[in-house]
């Protein structure tokens, strides 16, 4: 995760202390910020069902309507209290549509009640005012919908649902008329990587306090897709429109970010080549560590399966079913969870040259998918002076 608006603008965020090492030994981060930092223990995203009332080209889940061997409410909550004792910095519950799951409510009060903080990445479409109030009540820190577009006909055709743009507008609307604190969330394909600008503009006039930007990565239904991923150059020009935006933006109420792309950092400082500011963000940027696939980031499948991250369901590590989650991921952890505390030492091709490596390290699920190999190069880089 890139924050744009803390290197370029220094505007704080817990989310930036998620994504820092405990090399930089709290320097420079806010009290209140540090217990997000703990090594050990990532940021779990659970997909809770692969049930969704979309069907959106890029999913990574490849979410279906129907109900698949999710974890029971018993199961789930025993996993709840096995995460509250590891005080795991944050819970992510998503999906498919984590609301469309029969547990949510009860797994998200139940998450309250053990000191969880939780946040929801959603499609928005089903934030009625009634739920944005139980969203409330449960105490969700952050509620994250995605829009493709701030063209309606556009946004739904990506999502392959009539209606869906208005519905998940009006979502947000919701939450934020209950008080929750909201991110716009967007996918960077060909089909819709001019369109960053508008959406920047709508999440401002919304008074949406953070824009996401997420990189197609090819898995689930979007490896069928791959080939709408963005040029370098198209990557680039988003790139830098962000960086001037957070920036222009910085007296604004909004973050602004991209994720999935350890690599985007790397550019960043391609781009500041010259500028005082750039030791600073290298800094930053290095206490961050790259990518966090294994390391700061879990994912745990609506079935029990724990992969590295939520972009590798070719990678299970352990099911919460048979083994607990502390024991799978710390106590006894899989060869390709070592593999990947270890990746920065043991990196190939371009990736393992590359004199940004210590704060990028490229995706490893793309390298996966285009290289056959976990540990190869990511060919998706837009970096042109990687040993400069």
């Amino acid at each position: 995760m890139i924050i744009f608006s803390k290197a370029l603008a220094d505007q704080a965020t817990v989310w930036e202390a998620l994504r820092r090492s405990e090399s930089c030994q709290g320097q420079d981060i806010p009290a209140d910020l540090l217990r997000f930092s703990a090594q050990t223990k990532p940021v779990v995203m659970w997909n809770l069902t692969r049930r969704c009332n979309l069907a959106c080209s890029h999913c990574y889940m490849d979410a279906i309507p129907r109900e698949d061997d999710e974890l029971s409410l018993e199961e789930g909550v025993r996993l709840t209290d096995e995460l509250a004792r590891m005080k795991i910095p944050i819970l992510i519950l998503t999906g498919g549509e984590p609301l469309m799951s029969r547990n949510f409510f009860p797994l998200a009060f139940h998450a309250r009640e053990v000191g969880l903080r939780t946040v929801v990445s959603t499609n928005g479409t089903l934030i009625t005012p009634e739920v944005a109030m139980l969203l409330a009540e449960a105490e969700i820190r952050y509620v994250g919908v995605s829009l493709d577009s701030a063209l309606p006909a556009k946004h739904d055709e990506f999502r392959g649902v009539s209606g869906a743009y208005e519905r998940a507008l009006q979502g947000l609307r919701n939450a934020k008329d209950a008080g929750l604190r909201t991110g716009l969330r967007v996918t960077l394909t060909r089909d819709n990587w001019q369109d960053i600008p508008a959406l920047i503009n709508l999440a401002l006039e919304e008074g949406i306090p953070r824009f996401c930007l997420y990189h197609l990565v090819p898995t689930g239904r979007g490896a069928g897709i791959s080939d709408k991923d963005v040029s370098h150059e198209q990557r680039r020009s988003v790139i830098r429109l962000l960086a001037e935006a957070a920036v222009e933006l910085k007296d604004k109420n909004i973050e602004i970010l991209t994720t999935d792309s350890p690599m985007d950092g790397a550019y960043l400082l391609e781009i500041l080549k010259g500028d005082p500011r750039r030791d600073y963000v290298r800094r930053l940027l290095t206490n961050a560590g790259g990518c966090s696939a294994g390391i700061k980031v879990a994912n745990i499948s609506y079935k029990g399966d724990v992969h590295p991250c939520h972009f590798m369901p070719q990678v299970v590590v352990g099911n919460v079913r048979e083994r607990p989650f502390q024991d799978i991921w710390i106590d006894h952890p899989a060869p390709e969870l070592l593999a990947l505390r270890a990746v920065k030492s043991n990196l190939k091709g371009e990736c393992g040259e590359c004199n940004y490596r210590d704060l990028c390290g490229g995706c490893r699920q793309k390298a996966y998918y285009y290289n056959g190999d976990l540990l190869g190069e990511d060919p998706t880089c837009i970096v042109e002076n990687r040993r400069g």
